[in-house]
Order: structure tokens, then C-alpha cells, then sequence
């Protein structure tokens, strides 16, 4: 791991650390921390406001992440395993008097006390990292460094591999896969409540954990299974894809340790998922989003519920349809490498990215006159139907600005696209 990120960062640290695009300068490359920060605040939503706070950051690379992070704490630590990140990491903060930076292993925080942090949180790194129990290990010692009531909130490969990764001989950039049935089991080993996940089938899931507060209270009420409700979506139905494929159980009499990994949902005869718990809500009441299984039947369903292994009071039925086979929509057309650079490319490659697409194998795609036959596509969001196609150009394209055609069943779309010269893309 060291090795292999040392060679990315002295060959283009920014672009390894973001995959945005390639040699970016420092201003626009700090930048880019406003695109994560809303994934980090569901987590920052959960920590509590009393005292000096602390906060570590695994995986810190160039110190993007730092920088805006460190106004809310007092003291923030970054820990990385590549020197040369590091180095660029204390350019970067050389004006943030509270950060902190450390050189680590890569794959413990054995530098640290148990119950220091606050708030541990990382981005992008243990994806990347090749070992199932490396990972578990990151996890479990996220939990050991946490104060009691500190919160932990990260990013690891829920989903398959994008197509490219699958021929992609390199292990410590592909990673591997931590499905969410493991972010379970990491949880309920080291005592983390875990509190929301989401993203379980895509590249980038998240998981956000908290560590019980000491002597939190056991409820003297009962807990009960109050009422069921559709999430927010445009039809305000229950659906088996889509915006519609959760639903929200209303709780009470619950206590407030409640979380994700102390609950168990039956949509019929399948297991579904709790994706996530909110605060407590008073008289023990909380809202717990379930998602619904792959697989579910249409019609009338029973939901039940178990918690700690003992079945909850209340059993209610939801009406499961299929969502309304949406109208596709062209989002953005980037370069096929510098994801940050729109409706242009200088690589030969284009990515496209579509949303509300019901039938992916069915989208196809011209630049002129000519069809473009080099197709891969990945679900990046199925919450959306939404997915990225990645086209190789067909040979001869001269540079120049040319149309691009994106036709499904009864939907086209055009966007003008410059080819430029083409440049050699290192690996």
C-alpha cells in the first residue's frame, strides 16, 4: 500500500486522491471538499455539542477533508500511509493550527488511546484498500479510539466493480468489496450502534456508527410497532425499485441504545434492511427507514419486527407496486478520464451519466452519423435509475465539436461534444 500510493502521489497526488481530473492545482482540488461535506455532516447531525472535541480522519491523503473540517474541533488528526500525501497534506494545512499528522500502518490506529475521538470519519480509502479484514480491522479499531458517544462516519465498496476494475490488474487501487451483511457484523462485534447506511449496492456506501453513551437508559415502556409509512417519493407509494423502495416503521417504547444492527425486519417472508434510526424522538418513539428487499411480491404484504431477537408487537401490511417506468434524463457528458471536465475529451472516451433509465441495455449511443459500438455502463445510483455509460470513440474521429445522439425507446437526447487531440492517458 505504502509503495503504491507514494508512485500515485508523485505521479499526480490530486487526481489519485479524487479521480476528478488530472493535474489540478491546489485551489481547485481543496475545492472539491464541498462535494463530500453533505455525506459527512448526516455523521457531524449525531455528535453531541458539549466540551473540546477531537477528530481523526483515516486516510487524508493531501489533506482535502482537514481543512474544512477542522472548524468544528478543537484538535483534528490525519493518518495516512503514504509519506509523500503527507507531505503535500502539511503544505495544505500549514495554516490550521489545531490539525495534526501522522504517518500510520495501513491497518491500524494503534498510535492512539482508546476513547479519544469524538468523530472518526474517511473517504475514498478503505475501498481501496485489498483485504476484507484489513477493512473490519479499520472499522474495529474506529470503534476502540471513540469516546463513548463518539461517532464514526465512512465510506467502503458496497457494490460491484465498475467494468474497467474487473480487467484492472492492481490490486491496492481496485480494492475489494465490504458488503453491508459485514458492516452488520463489524458493528455487533465492537459494540458500535450502528444508526444509517446507505448506497448498500454502489461503489461508494456509507455507514454511520455511534458508540453508546455511557449509562444510556433501558426503556420501562414496552416497545411496540406502531404504524408504517411510505418514504419520500414523487408518488408517495411503496415500490420494489426506485425512489419508492423504502418505507418508514414508526416505533415506540423503545430505548435509546435502538440501532440498526438490534432490529429485525420481515417484509414477508424476506429479510429486508434498517438503512436507518433517527434520534430519539420522545416516549421512546423513533422513524426506522427499511428498504425493500430484492425479490418482494407485489400486493399486500405483511411487515414484522423483531428487536434483540424478540418479536415487537404490531404487525401491519404494505402494498408493494412497481414504480412508474420513468422518462429518462441526460445529466452531464464528461471526458472519460477527467470526470471534471464537461462535454470535452482529450482521451477518446466519454462518460455519460443518465438518470431514470428502466432499461440500460436498451440506451444507445451515435457521435454524428456514426454508432458507437465500445459500450460499458454501471449503476451508480439505483435509488435514481440512474447509471454512467463509459464510450470508447470509434477510430478516425477527427477533433472538432461533434453531436452526440443518446436514444432509448421513445426518448432521444443531443449534446455537443469537442474532441481534442488525443492525449496519452498514463495507467
Amino acid at each position: 500500500m505504502r509503495t503504491d500510493w507514494n508512485a500515485r502521489a508523485r505521479s499526480d497526488a490530486y487526481y489519485y486522491a479524487i479521480t476528478g481530473r488530472r493535474h489540478q492545482d491546489a485551489a481547485e482540488f481543496l475545492a472539491s471538499a464541498d462535494l463530500v461535506f453533505p455525506a459527512l455532516q448526516s455523521g457531524l447531525s449525531r455528535l453531541g455539542t458539549e466540551g473540546p472535541r477531537r477528530a481523526l480522519e483515516i486516510g487524508c491523503g493531501p489533506g482535502r477533508l482537514m481543512l474544512p473540517m477542522s472548524r468544528f474541533f478543537d484538535e483534528i488528526h490525519g493518518v495516512d500511509v503514504s509519506d509523500e500525501m503527507l507531505a503535500l497534506a502539511r503544505q495544505n494545512l500549514r495554516d490550521v493550527p489545531n490539525a495534526r499528522l501522522s504517518r500510520n500502518s495501513g491497518s491500524d490506529l494503534a498510535a492512539f488511546p482508546s476513547r479519544y475521538f469524538d468523530f472518526v470519519y474517511s473517504y475514498a480509502v478503505f475501498q481501496h484498500i485489498p483485504s476484507v479484514e484489513v477493512v473490519s480491522r479499520y472499522l474495529e479499531e474506529s470503534a476502540r479510539v471513540l469516546k463513548p458517544g463518539g461517532v464514526l462516519c465512512c465510506q467502503v465498496r458496497g457494490g460491484e466493480l465498475r467494468p474497467e476494475d474487473h480487467t484492472r490488474h492492481d490490486p491496492t487501487w481496485v480494492g475489494c468489496l465490504f458488503p453491508y451483511q459485514k458492516v452488520f457484523e463489524v458493528s455487533r462485534k465492537c459494540g458500535l450502534h450502528l444508526l444509517q447506511i446507505s448506497g448498500i449496492d454502489r461503489q461508494e456506501m456509507w455507514m454511520v456508527g455511534r458508540m453508546p453513551a455511557a449509562g444510556a437508559g433501558v426503556s420501562q415502556s414496552h416497545p411496540v410497532f406502531k404504524a408504517v409509512t411510505p418514504t419520500d417519493n414523487p408518488f408517495g407509494i411503496i415500490s420494489r425499485s426506485g425512489p419508492g423502495a423504502a418505507f418508514a416503521c414508526w416505533l415506540e417504547g423503545f430505548p435509546e441504545s435502538l440501532s440498526l444492527e438490534s432490529v429485525s425486519v420481515t417484509l414477508g417472508s424476506l429479510e429486508a434492511v434498517p438503512a436507518y434510526v433517527s434520534e430519539h424522538l420522545g416516549s421512546g418513539g423513533y422513524q426506522l427507514n427499511v428498504l425493500v428487499p430484492a425479490g418482494a411480491p407485489l400486493g399486500e404484504t405483511p411487515v414484522s419486527m423483531s428487536f434483540n431477537g424478540v418479536p415487537v408487537p404490531g404487525e401491519h401490511n404494505v402494498d408493494i407496486r412497481d414504480y412508474p417506468v420513468p422518462e429518462p434524463e441526460l445529466v452531464k457528458v464528461t471526458d472519460g478520464v477527467d470526470l471534471m471536465v464537461e462535454s470535452t475529451t482529450a482521451t477518446g472516451s466519454l462518460k455519460v451519466l443518465l438518470r431514470d433509465v428502466a432499461d440500460p441495455d436498451a440506451v444507445a449511443f451515435e457521435l454524428g452519423s456514426v454508432a458507437i459500438g465500445d459500450v460499458t455502463y454501471y449503476c451508480n445510483y439505483p435509488h435514481a435509475f440512474g447509471y454512467e455509460y463509459t464510450l470508447q470513440l470509434p477510430p478516425g474521429v477527427t477533433p472538432g465539436v461533434h453531436v452526440l445522439r443518446i436514444k432509448a425507446p421513445g426518448w432521444e437526447s443531443t449534446a455537443e461534444v469537442n474532441v481534442l487531440p488525443l492525449l496519452r492517458v498514463p495507467d
